[in-house]
């Protein structure tokens, strides 16, 4: 898998840090940034799940033990199930691996 993309995104994403950081001790109380991270790192876990569980899924299935137990529960095909599962979430990861999140960092902050 090519990670030229993420490489670009963690590296956007530390010089932007690298700028917060330098000014935060003056524009920001620490408390006021704590709260702000914290909704942006909520809302970031809520985007990711999102995107790798796709539209539409059941609520009982929104986790990796709930799919991991229907699949189980599925009966002799259990196997066939498991291996179609993991070819579908492998393709997905594959589909997240591939977004220039660099674009989206930049877009989301301007």
């Amino acid at each position: 898998m090519d990670t030229t993309k993420l490489t670009a995104f963690a590296q956007a994403v530390g010089a932007d840090i690298k700028e917060v950081k330098q000014s935060v001790s003056t524009k920001v109380e620490t408390s006021a940034m704590t709260q702000a991270i914290s909704q942006a790192v909520t809302q970031a876990k809520t985007e990711v799940k999102a995107e790798i569980l796709g539209e539409g899924t059941p609520e009982n299935l929104d986790t990796l033990k709930e799919i991991a137990d229907k699949i189980t529960s599925m009966g002799d095909d259990a196997g066939g199930a498991l291996l179609g599962k993991i070819t579908e979430v492998s393709g997905r990861v594959d589909q997240i691996a591939n977004v220039d999140l660099v674009a989206v960092y930049t877009a989301a902050k301007a």
